[in-house]
């Protein structure tokens, strides 16, 4: 199995802020609030979920990852909600310019990777790892 792991490092210091932004609210809301009124205890309960999901850069999906294990590729991109899994006998042709890295399926279907925001070295990292793995 061979894995590639990239942080967008932009992203994730704007997550971070926001998380301490929202824990720094949740503070003032519990030093300047009503402990008894229910709107309190919500208002506390969503920022405090919020300012998690936040700090742990949206429980870890701000993460990309390339995965190749046993013939298949496995893409978790901070842009796609879910995984997507590609067979590499089934991948017709890679594509790479400066803002994506196409996929291009023998079916005709194509997953754009969207690279624009990633480093220069990260964005050679993903077209190598591509390269070394698939064979195009």
């Amino acid at each position: 199995m061979k894995q590639l792991v990239l942080r967008n490092s932009l992203y994730e210091r704007i997550y971070r802020y926001l998380g301490i932004v929202c824990l720094v609210m949740v503070i003032v809301i519990i030093i300047t609030g009503d402990k008894e009124a229910w709107a309190f205890w919500i208002q506390i309960v969503a920022l405090l979920l919020l300012g998690l999901g936040f700090m742990t850069l949206n429980f870890g999906t701000m993460v990309n990852r390339l995965t190749i294990d046993k013939g298949v590729l496995t893409i978790s991109w901070y842009t796609k909600p879910l995984r997507i899994t590609i067979p590499i006998h089934e991948i017709d042709e890679i594509l790479a310019d400066e803002n994506s890295v196409r996929i291009v399926m023998k079916t005709g279907i194509t997953h754009r990777l969207p690279t624009g925001m990633l480093e220069f070295e990260e964005k050679r990292a993903v077209r190598k790892f591509l390269k070394e793995t698939t064979g195009f």
